[in-house]
């Protein structure tokens, strides 16, 4: 059935390969595998294929945090400060704790995409400024997460990658695994893949290139597993902090990591894992995503089951979460449905349909049966589909460029459509236009005019938004990314010697314009026939 299930997936989306591992605390009850290790060759993928499981690293981190608290070596409440004196973010006046990193409430940036190296990342937020109290709002950074792989190296005298090793992969038998990648710990590493073309958004058959290779070692994404040493990591949450017998970690320090504490604020997001209640049971989940792998692992430590999910799809594509999930739920008695993955069957389908906007900008969204929809515009249809990520795509030859979305009016890169006449056009903003740079965690974006605010919206990238953020003029003459005031992301704007802004600046990585006579995408033609990559 799972083997099914991963088959069906594969068929509807850019996906290589796919390994699954499931467990409950005695063991591993199943293993499947889907699809190839590297495309090109077929070669298969095995027990022993491994891949870059990405932000579940964090979760590896927290324990290894908590197992050094264990030990007397960091204290989870003290200021990173404490640990590393050169971090004095706003000149040290806001405390930020190791528990703050760990719960994603520093108020630091998600991420900085300029430099590969963990300390050079950490140092360059030395003066770091921020805009909310530590602890009150919830911002996913992988910035604090390196922050936390310094920390650890700091008090254990060892490389993350030891320390790791040390404490948790090999006490938990991870024999196929690492905590760091680089060119001499990648045998048996599956290819990763990306989308062919990053500069709209894929369509689910969309073709898909090798990803390349670089070399990772910040606790926010280091480990390489197989699905079933991942599955082992998965058993010790089962056994709330032992796996056969063996105590990893202690009962007081595995409660602070999955209980969602009073103090929360707007996320189930605890301590490296997020804790979530489905059914009245505890859920444990946390996703990865590396440029070429998509990772999920999902435990349900009530019902007794836990998944491990890796695949070689681009990282971004998140209906392998979607995917793990459900297979959690099937293994424990659910109904199997692959139509939840069947990109033409759009999920509460009925309230898209209508006609939205007015001559000459206007689309008619029609429902075809079975969540199916179609839009129609200049006396040409074309399929809408779903994402992955909450918008939809379309292959309709002059509305496939950007993603769309329902929010009270049809939102379409710079369109705002709704009922009544289209506002009049304003003179373009020197940011219009598409940027890119040469980093593959997002590696484009174009900013757009949308009803009088200027918007920044991603085709493609791992780490790229998918609420394409608003972008809000500051006194600094900065843009704030996001409308929210405590918000961190800063984007500042370069020369502009005819008038049209050269590059960008988002919090340190610079983004030149891309073809600046064609600012905006081109339209794709509609694709007669759907095949798979």
């Amino acid at each position: 059935m799972l083997t099914g299930l991963a088959e069906r997936l594969r068929t509807w989306w850019p996906v290589p390969g796919i390994a699954i591992s499931v467990v409950d605390e005695s063991g591993e009850s199943a293993f499947v595998t889907a699809g190839f290790a590297n495309a090109e060759s077929g070669a298969p993928l095995s027990r022993r294929t491994r891949f870059e499981i990405g932000s579940i690293s964090k979760t590896f981190t927290a324990f290894l945090l908590g197992i050094l608290a264990e030990e007397g070596k960091v204290d989870l409440d003290a200021a990173v400060a404490d640990h590393l004196p050169w971090f004095a973010p706003n000149g040290g006046s806001r405390a930020i704790t190791v528990r703050h990193l760990l719960r994603h409430t520093s108020g630091l940036v998600a991420g900085a995409d300029a430099l590969p190296d963990a300390a050079a990342r950490g140092y360059a937020l030395r003066d770091a400024r921020t805009w909310a109290e530590p602890g009150e709002l919830f911002h996913y950074s992988n910035e604090g997460y390196n922050l936390l792989g310094l920390i650890v190296e700091q008090v254990t005298g060892e490389s993350l990658a030891d320390a790791m090793a040390g404490r948790l992969l090999r006490p938990l038998g991870m024999r196929d695994s690492a905590a760091r990648i680089t060119h001499e710990d990648i045998a048996h590493l599956a290819t990763g893949y990306r989308f062919l073309r990053d500069d709209r958004p894929p369509l689910p058959s969309a073709p898909l290139a090798p990803a390349g290779f670089f070399e990772y070692s910040s606790a926010d994404g280091n480990v390489l597993a197989t699905a079933s040493d991942l599955g082992l990591f998965a058993r010790m949450l089962l056994g709330r902090g032992t796996l056969d017998g063996a105590r990893i970690i202690g009962p007081e320090h595995f409660r602070q990591i999955v209980t969602v504490p009073a103090d929360a604020v707007d996320s189930s997001y605890v301590l490296g894992v997020d804790v979530e209640v489905i059914d009245g049971r505890t859920w444990l989940t946390h996703a990865g995503g590396m440029v070429g792998y998509r990772s999920y692992l999902a435990v349900d430590t009530d019902g007794g089951h836990g998944v491990a999910v890796l695949t070689n799809a681009p990282g971004e594509c998140q209906i392998i979460d979607r995917f793990a999930r459900h297979v959690l739920a099937v293994v424990q008695g659910a109904p199997a449905d692959p139509a939840l993955f069947d990109p033409e069957r759009i999920p509460d389908a009925r309230r898209y349909v209508g006609t939205h906007g007015t001559a000459p900008r206007q689309v008619r969204v029609e429902a075809a049966g079975d969540g199916r929809l179609s839009l129609t515009s200049g006396g040409v249809s074309g399929r809408l589909y779903d994402a992955g990520d909450g918008r939809l795509v379309c292959d309709h030859p002059g509305w496939s460029a950007y993603h769309h979305s329902l929010d009270g009016r049809w939102l379409y890169g710079p369109e705002s459509l709704g009922p009544g006449p289209c506002a009049s056009a304003a003179p373009p903003h020197p940011l219009v236009g598409r940027y890119r740079s040469y980093t593959p965690w997002y590696p484009g974006f174009s900013i757009v005019q949308r009803a009088g605010r200027l918007h920044m919206i991603a085709a493609t990238g791992v780490e790229a938004p998918c609420d394409e953020p608003e972008l809000v003029p500051l006194d600094d003459g900065t843009f704030r990314v996001g409308a929210d005031p405590r918000l961190p992301e800063r984007l500042t704007s370069g020369p502009a010697p005819d008038g049209a802004v050269l590059w960008v600046d988002l919090d340190g990585c610079r983004y030149t314009r891309s073809f600046r006579d064609q600012p905006e995408p081109r339209e794709a033609p509609v694709r007669s026939s759907r095949t798979r990559s």
